[in-house]
């Protein structure tokens, strides 16, 4: 599968370097409904094998809920869609590939060649028109690991599900609570590295940084049935300037 991730052109040079995505922390998340639908879970009766928990167990219970939750980092990532290749939305490129003045870069990688460490969960994300809060049923809140439990249980509603507001970002997450797991791995797996055509001081940079222009594709504005966000390889678009150079009259 090929996976997109958007940065700007300051983290791409620290991504090329050590060839690792950090793990962020989820709280870093910008979905305010995702944050709130998170922190949001409906106690209903919470009863377990007939036993009502009192409101004092089910506030302890409700805080290792989040203690838990909190312990989640995650990294994410844009793919294809049937309308967008997953290097060419103008959104994800005014968003998160852009610093200060500078543009950012769109990283291609394929994920058939990461070695993915213990404990990283992957799933592309589902967006719903209505968001609803995770529900607590039969959880025995008295227990010492049920705020685990129950986040695992519900690892799909909580991380991988998302407003439909947000469905043009067709989000690919990935997702760890391994402690151990501060960064992925991509050694050798950055296929291909997209910038746009608007700053050639980053061109300029990014030639220089990885240095086989051929792994390196120019996105421009084009389209002749309306505008859309069109590849061409930085190889064949130097070659194509030095031919004018050569034959201009």
């Amino acid at each position: 599968m090929k996976l997109y991730h958007y940065t700007t052109f300051t983290n791409f040079c620290a991504i090329w370097i050590q060839q690792k995505l950090k793990f962020s922390p989820w709280t870093n998340c910008n979905d305010i409904y995702e944050r709130e639908k998170i922190y949001r879970f409906t106690q209903q009766s919470l009863e377990y094998n007939g036993k009502k928990y009192s409101a004092g167990v089910f506030k302890q219970f409700r805080e290792n809920v989040f203690k838990e939750v909190e312990q989640y980092r995650q990294i994410s990532f844009c793919v294809d869609s049937k309308d967008c290749e997953g290097y060419a939305s103008p959104m994800m490129w005014g968003h998160y590939a852009r610093d200060y003045q500078r543009s950012g870069v769109c990283i291609e990688i394929d994920s058939s060649k990461i070695n993915f460490p213990k404990g990283v969960y992957k799933s592309k994300i589902s967006y719903k028109k209505k968001l609803e809060p995770t529900h607590i049923y039969g959880v025995d809140a008295e227990r010492e690991d049920a705020a685990r439990t129950f986040v695992v249980k519900n690892r799909d509603n909580l991380f991988y599900r998302k407003h439909w507001h947000w469905d043009h970002e067709n989000e690919y997450r990935m997702v760890t609570k391994n402690k151990e797991c501060e960064a992925l791995d991509i050694s050798g797996a950055i296929t291909h590295v997209y910038i746009l055509g608007e700053d050639d001081i980053t061109r300029q940079a990014i030639r220089s940084i990885i240095g086989d222009s051929k792994m390196i594709s120019y996105v421009y504005v084009g389209g002749l049935n309306g505008l859309s966000l069109l590849p061409m390889n930085l190889h064949d678009r130097e070659e194509m300037q030095e031919m004018m150079r050569t034959y201009r009259f």
